[in-house]
């Protein structure tokens, strides 16, 4: 047993973020009484947003999105006395031993890991401080869809094809218009014959779907949820009206908290993209601080490796080099680390609806077929994993 005191601070907790900061705080009931985990994110809640497109057209399944960031490490506690914190604040800067936040609180730290993620637009984000006006915003967007006559999807990747199926197979009678650039649905990377069974299937219920054709968006348009008849003009000059519209084009990383940081080690700690840079261990790519990691969405690993399924691998994989480290340190042993082993995403499962699907897995693309229906209805559109991620949590945390 240690007597060291230990302080890991983890920022940003989502998949990558919950998966670590779990892991690590496990250490505080085995063998390391005096270690504490601090979390902090900007809301008092993490969002399922994998299960948003179920949320829109399922109000029940909507609420089952949030849980109490409060509560995640409870059970970790070594004493009756609290150890582990929760913070709700944005991070402001990363220094070399300190990090500033909102709140003007500065916090120390023996190790950091940076789990940012990255933003995207409503319903993926819900953009809402507390977990109740969350659920109240998520809640008017599946009032407002059902009010909607007219429903246009912008982008065709796994989550604008689940948007388009999820509205078309629960209102039959809307029209759903799913509007892509690229010359077929579904990541590149993937394989074109689950691209042409999305095709299929969002056809089969009814859904437009347009390929080749990018949408002209003004500065000005809100992407909230709202009810709101707006034509919108592609560049193939065809209009497209209706009353509420979704974009579904990508991601954006923020990260200017960096920038402090990289002012005082005078080299570029950031990609052009605003990710960060980091080693194969994802330690922070800078001998100067080996206790920094980065994980999930804001790091630099290609696109194939920022899937949730990857994200939650890439926090075992900090988490077990984090352990290794803390370990050394009371060995005064040099630690030998993991490293990520450069994989990328090679499955994918979209649920068009609550009985269709299409599947990728071990190189076979299940597209047209009924095996991908039965697959993904049994894996993936029963929950959108969300009991999964109801595990992490204590029973209380979504109530």
């Amino acid at each position: 047993m240690s007597s060291r005191e230990i302080h890991v601070v983890v920022v940003g907790i989502s998949t990558a973020g919950i998966g670590v900061a779990r892991k690590v705080a496990a250490l505080a009931t085995n063998g390391f009484p005096n270690l504490r985990v601090t979390i902090i994110d900007k809301n008092a809640y993490t969002y399922h947003s994998i299960g948003a497109p179920r949320g829109i057209v399922d109000k029940e399944f909507g609420r089952s999105l949030f849980f109490r960031l409060d509560t995640l490490l409870t059970e970790f506690e070594a004493s009756a006395k609290p150890k582990h914190r929760f913070i709700q604040a944005l991070l402001t800067n990363v220094n070399k031993e300190t990090i500033e936040l909102s709140t003007g609180e500065t916090l120390e730290f023996d190790y950091l890991v940076l789990a940012t993620g990255a933003e995207n637009t409503f319903p993926g984000n819900v953009n809402a401080r507390t977990l109740e006006d969350g659920r109240a915003k998520l809640a008017r967007l599946y009032e407002n869809v059902q009010a909607a006559d007219n429903v246009l999807v912008i982008g065709g990747g796994a989550v604008g094809v689940e948007i388009a199926g999820e509205i078309a197979d629960e209102y039959p009678n809307k029209r759903v218009t799913l509007v892509h650039s690229a010359s077929r649905l579904l990541p590149l990377n993937f394989k074109e014959g689950i691209s042409n069974g999305a095709v299929h299937k969002l056809r089969r219920l009814g859904v437009e779907v347009v390929l080749n054709e990018r949408i002209n968006i003004p500065a000005d348009i809100q992407f909230d949820g709202a009810v709101r008849p707006t034509t919108l003009v592609g560049r193939s000059g065809r209009e497209y009206t209706s009353d509420i519209q979704f974009l579904a084009t990508g991601t954006k990383v923020r990260s200017e908290y960096m920038a402090t940081l990289e002012h005082h080690l005078g080299t570029s700690l950031r990609e052009k993209n605003g990710t960060i840079k980091v080693k194969p261990t994802l330690q922070l790519a800078t001998n100067a601080l080996s206790n920094i990691f980065v994980a999930g969405d804001v790091n630099s690993l290609p696109g194939g490796a920022k899937y949730a399924v990857k994200a939650g691998e890439q926090a075992q994989l900090v988490a077990a080099n984090l352990i290794t480290m803390i370990n050394c340190d009371t060995k005064s042993a040099k630690p030998v680390l993991q490293n990520w082993d450069g994989s990328v995403m090679n499955m994918i499962a979209v649920p068009i609806g609550k009985s269709l699907g299409v599947l990728q897995a071990s190189g076979i693309a299940f597209g047209k077929s009924c095996v991908g229906d039965i697959v993904v209805s049994r894996v993936k559109a029963k929950d959108y994993f969300v009991s999964k991620r109801a595990k992490e949590f204590p029973p209380n945390a979504n109530a």
